[in-house]
């Protein structure tokens, strides 16, 4: 009986502490103020084969929030098979009404035919992919980079035609492309790095993830060198479908946060 007790008991405890951060979804409201009256959701690394979150979280806070724009910042899965998955979420998108926009992260790319059977896939439901490319809107210029580094002139291709009147919202999935991209900017939108995943001390001193995580630049809102840079928690995990210490994240940013910062 004592073990028994002592196996519900740990169990339990492991549920809590590793299963419940997967489910209790955390709306991070972020100002920045770059003095323009649009509000963006952001979603990143919704990893659709190891998710926990309910459709209708996602639908109430459509509802709720009325976004201008939805972004996704990488990593929508790592195999072909798991695909359709992420058809609940873009239908509740379509019904909303609003196209999203979207760049791809590493596990986009973990076989060779995903990355383009993901991007027709996508297109076809309603998301623009944007692969080292730009849009233009009323009041800013979004700017894809892909995760891919096919070329050095990646970020060239991706400014292309940019025009510096603008504001400028980059959308990438690695936060370290912060570093190397010269070109100026305003905000950029990024993932990857999971706020950790697992929230214990010199998590990144084991585990490589660039200059910024090794200086404790792992989640929300940073501002270096006159730009603005976040990143999101994201919503699914990476390798394991567990957390600890980090709960599952959706982003909204309000970007009329008083006059633009400089």
């Amino acid at each position: 009986m004592v073990e028994l007790i002592i196996v519900f008991l740990g169990a339990g405890l492991f549920y809590s502490f590793f299963v419940i951060p997967t489910k209790w979804l955390k709306v991070e409201r972020v100002e920045v103020p770059l003095g323009i009256s649009k509000k963006i959701l952001q979603l990143s690394d919704l990893h659709v084969e190891r998710n926990r979150i309910r459709l209708e979280q996602i639908r109430e806070l459509l509802v709720r929030e009325k976004p201008d724009y939805i972004f996704i910042t990488g990593d929508f899965t790592a195999r072909e098979k798991y695909i359709p998955r992420m058809k609940p979420y873009l239908s509740l998108f379509q019904e909303y009404g609003k196209v999203v926009y979207a760049v791809f992260g590493n596990h986009d790319y973990r076989t060779e035919a995903l990355p383009h059977q993901l991007r027709s896939w996508l297109g076809e439901n309603g998301v623009k992919v944007l692969i080292n490319e730009s849009i233009e809107f009323d009041d800013f210029t979004l700017i894809g980079l892909d995760f891919y580094k096919e070329e050095d002139g990646d970020v060239e291709k991706a400014f292309k035609g940019v025009k510096n009147q603008k504001l400028k919202v980059v959308l990438s999935h690695d936060p370290n492309d912060f570093l190397r991209v010269e070109k100026p900017f305003d905000l950029m939108l990024s993932g990857h790095l999971h706020g950790k995943q697992f929230n214990v001390p010199f998590f990144f001193k084991f585990i490589s993830k660039g200059k910024l995580a090794r200086k404790g630049i792992y989640k929300g809102l940073h501002q270096m060198d006159g730009s603005y840079l976040y990143i999101s928690k994201g919503m699914g995990q990476a390798h394991w479908n567990l957390r600890f210490g980090v709960r599952s994240e959706v982003t909204v940013l309000s970007l009329n946060g008083g006059e633009k910062g400089r």
